[in-house]
């Protein structure tokens, strides 16, 4: 069970990571696919609250990096909301499981201006403690969360690589491909 201690003003970057681990922490796990239709309801009102607090089309730019450019606005749009869909589908019932099991312990939270991190780990009886830190931006008075770094590990910049890796080695479009049918297989 998710517990997290660490008390934080409701506009900071530590109540914002807090919100964020509560609320994915929150899914409900598909049984063999099915879910009940309260538990879709929620599970797509939590996917909606978290895509606010992540910055997915700033992710998005970095994870397609120099590619971003080449793409008409359009395409960038579909790319966005393809991987907002992977967020939703893949990455915030897996996170789900994750958190599931593990106490989060929010440790410091460091403000530079408009950027911030927050450090936090979590406890796996197995594994020990995991670093978790999240990094932060505030744009238009609001502090979204640009990247996640597990153990020293950037999950954009890990993204970023695997991306980018099959756009110069096929194509972009294989790329969507790829991500389509990883939908397709989560979602079916």
């Amino acid at each position: 069970m998710v517990g997290l201690a660490f008390s934080a003003a409701a506009d900071s970057p530590t109540y914002l990571v807090r919100e964020l681990v509560q609320t994915i922490s929150s899914f409900k796990p598909t049984n063999n696919g099915a879910l009940s239709e309260a538990d879709r309801a929620h599970n797509t009102a939590a996917a909606k609250q978290a895509n606010t607090m992540l910055d997915i089309p700033n992710v998005s730019r970095q994870v397609l990096g120099r590619y971003w450019k080449k793409r008409t606005p359009a395409e960038q749009k579909d790319f966005t909301e393809l991987l907002t869909a992977l967020f939703v589908h893949v990455a915030y019932p897996k996170s789900a499981t994750f958190f599931s099991d593990f106490e989060v312990q929010i440790n410091k939270e460091q403000v530079n201006g408009q950027r911030a991190v927050v450090h936090t780990t979590v406890s796996d009886p197995k594994e020990g403690l995991i670093s978790v830190d999240y990094k932060l931006r505030k744009q238009n008075e609001t502090w979204q969360i640009r990247d996640i770094i597990l153990d020293d590990v950037s999950l954009a910049r890990n993204l970023r690589s695997q991306c980018q890796k099959i756009i110069a080695e096929h194509s972009y479009d294989e790329l969507l491909r790829r991500m389509r049918d990883k939908l397709q297989e989560e979602t079916t």
